[in-house]
C-alpha cells in the first residue's frame, strides 16, 4: 500500500506591498516594480507610465515650486 502524503506547490507566490501609487499588489513573481530609498512601493506598467515616473513628476514639480517660492521670499527681504 503507498502512503498518500501532503504535496506542496512548487510555486509559492506572497504579497510584498502595495504600490503607492495605485495601490496595486506587488507580489513576489510579478516583477516590474520598485522599491524607493524611503520604502515605497511603485508599480511600473509601462502601459501609460509607470507609477513611479507619475510620483518622480510630481515631486520634481513641488520641487520647483518650493524652490521658486523661496527666491520670491528672499527678494523681498
Amino acid at each position: 500500500m503507498v502512503k498518500k502524503t501532503w504535496n506542496k506547490s512548487k510555486k509559492r507566490v506572497f504579497i510584498c506591498g502595495y504600490c503607492n501609487w495605485c495601490k496595486k499588489e506587488l507580489l513576489n513573481d510579478m516583477g516590474g516594480w520598485i522599491i524607493t530609498h524611503t520604502r515605497k512601493y511603485f508599480c511600473h506598467d509601462g502601459k501609460d507610465g509607470s507609477c513611479f515616473d507619475k510620483y518622480c513628476k510630481l515631486k520634481d514639480k513641488q520641487q520647483k515650486e518650493q524652490n521658486e517660492k523661496r527666491l520670491s521670499q528672499n527678494q523681498i527681504r
